[in-house]
């Protein structure tokens, strides 16, 4: 079967002089375009729509990140407590211990009653650990008045637990 395309016919049917099925296949044949242009469109303005609310969240999440570094990078000014100028120190070692993702690792934690002075137990330290604690501490405002370290051999490095009692720098 040979199709016979003759452009004289295509011009007789959009200029309305065929009757009959081929103005409707016609009709059908552009209206199956228009609709198929706005689905198509509209899947677009979903797509960035969607990009656009994604791309505002992140950057929200990322202002967020950038002001609690910044807390942080400020030294013991940004940890202070109250109107007394007084670090607090259970505030400063949770926020070291979760920097230094020290978790499960912490085995206890008991402040004061006045709040000045808290002990605490960490077992499983590697050795920059342990240091980093020690500046990140002391950057915030809390020192060590007394510790006990015990070295316990795990392979060929050393892990070790810390039982310390700290206070706010006067």
């Amino acid at each position: 079967m040979a199709i016979n395309f003759d452009i004289s016919k295509v011009r007789s049917i959009t200029r309305g002089e065929v009757n009959g099925a081929a103005r409707f296949f016609v009709l059908a044949f552009c209206a199956a375009v228009v609709w198929i242009a706005a689905v198509w469109f509209s899947d677009m303005a979903k797509s960035a729509l969607s990009t656009s609310s994604l791309q505002q969240t992140r950057y929200h999440t990322l202002a967020q990140l950038s002001a609690e570094y910044k807390a942080l990078a400020s030294g013991p000014s940004a940890s202070r407590m109250g109107e007394t100028g007084e670090t607090d120190v259970m505030a400063a070692f949770t926020q070291v211990s979760t920097q230094i993702a020290l978790g499960s690792r912490v085995s206890r934690l008991a402040p004061t009653p006045d709040g000045r002075r808290c002990s605490v137990e960490i077992n499983r330290l590697y050795a920059e650990e342990l240091a980093d604690m020690v500046r990140e501490l002391s950057v915030r405002g809390v020192r060590i008045i007394s510790a006990e370290v015990r070295a316990l051999p795990a392979g060929e490095e050393r892990l070790f637990t810390l039982s310390a009692v700290m206070e706010t720098e006067a």
